[in-house]
């Protein structure tokens, strides 16, 4: 009996296993958020803050770490950049899952696997609206839709009377 044993295995042996927590925690990193199942997630998650932890400590050794987990240069640079800036006031609780519902296939959770603070958002000024030259075209299509619907209606009337 295995009694105490940590951890999924998520239908792989240890190095595909390895290879794709590696590849899940690069694209959270990347995108900041990311759509998997609940196992996947739920294995994923700790790493992911483990390695936040590391990068906010900075030292030689826990930055080495994150290196060889990673194996990315530009991931590894966001991810610092990300520490000092987003994660710089919060200690831990860095991700979070939100559950979507049963994969339609095979019915397995769905979930968003997401940072916990928003990405900040530059801001977007819209400039303000032109009338378009093709507005009058639309208003004309309009006017003889309705000239085209009154005509049928006559057309309906006089039949009736008839």
């Amino acid at each position: 009996m295995k009694h105490g044993v940590y951890g999924r295995k998520l239908g792989r042996n240890k190095d595909e296993r390895k290879r794709l927590f590696r590849d899940i925690a690069r694209a959270l990193i990347s995108h900041g958020r990311l759509h998997t199942t609940f196992a996947k997630a739920k294995s994923v998650q700790a790493m992911v803050e483990k390695l936040i932890t590391k990068t906010k400590r900075a030292t030689n050794g826990s930055l080495l770490e994150v290196k060889k987990t990673l194996a990315d240069l530009a991931v590894e640079k966001k991810l610092i950049e990300m520490a000092k800036t987003r994660f710089a006031g919060r200690n831990s609780g860095y991700t979070r899952i939100v559950k979507l519902g049963a994969r339609r296939g095979d019915a397995s959770e769905m979930v968003y696997l997401e940072f916990v603070d928003a990405a900040p958002v530059a801001e977007v000024v819209k400039a303000p609206k032109k009338a378009s030259p093709n507005a009058s075209k639309v208003e004309e299509a309009e006017v003889v839709t309705e000239k085209s619907v009154k005509a049928k209606k006559m057309a309906k009337t006089a039949k009736s009377t008839k």
